[in-house]
């Protein structure tokens, strides 16, 4: 992270081409109605999972083992959360009072990621948490069962995270071009003229 704000006041001390003040500011303003609109939706997100977790504990109460796995189920998708938050904030919070060419190729990159975000240790981190989250309450209600409703429930434990990352996916993808895609056609666009005026 700091080597990255380290290299943007490195290109944007560089003697390039200006970005005209009006695509600055208009670019300025395009990041941070960004970065105002995915707060809203990870705090939305956030308080969605902390009624799930409340809702858990108390239907789980008298079942020691699967309020723990559903404590540890709704903590992994809030690990997630706040690591990919903290991404977009940095997304937000790029400056372009005077980038240089390589700032600008750097923010499409990063723009770029958004569309697969599952790629990150936080995350391999929240899907084994929720695999092992459900696993344990299932394994709170395993004496309840009988053996076909067991084998049923196994089946769809462990099918569960894999669906959940579908849906991420799909999701995600349909977001991307939706939000991102609009601010990277601007970038490129910024870009290649940027690019014309160095030649």
């Amino acid at each position: 992270m700091a080597q990255f704000e380290e290299l943007q006041q490195i290109w944007q001390r560089q003697a390039q081409s200006a970005m005209p003040p009006h695509d600055a500011a208009a670019l300025s303003d395009a990041f941070r109605r960004y970065g105002r609109r995915y707060n809203l939706v990870y705090l939305a997100k956030v308080i969605v999972l902390g009624c799930l977790l409340f809702f858990l504990l108390s239907l789980l109460r008298h079942r020691p083992l699967a309020a723990f796995g559903a404590s540890l189920t709704v903590f992994s998708g809030i690990l997630f959360l706040i690591s990919d938050w903290r991404a977009q904030r940095t997304i937000a919070r790029l400056n372009f009072g005077a980038p240089s060419v390589e700032f600008l190729r750097n923010a499409i990159t990063r723009l770029e990621a958004q569309r697969r975000p599952f790629h990150t240790r936080e995350f391999f981190i929240a899907m084994g948490g929720l695999w092992i989250g459900c696993n344990l309450i299932f394994a709170g209600f395993w004496h309840d069962m009988s053996l076909p409703l067991a084998l049923t429930a196994v089946a769809y434990v462990s099918a569960l995270p894999f669906a959940a990352y579908a849906l991420g996916s799909r999701s995600r993808a349909r977001r991307f071009e939706k939000q991102c895609r609009p601010l990277i056609d601007r970038l490129e666009s910024v870009l290649q003229t940027m690019e014309a005026d160095r030649l």
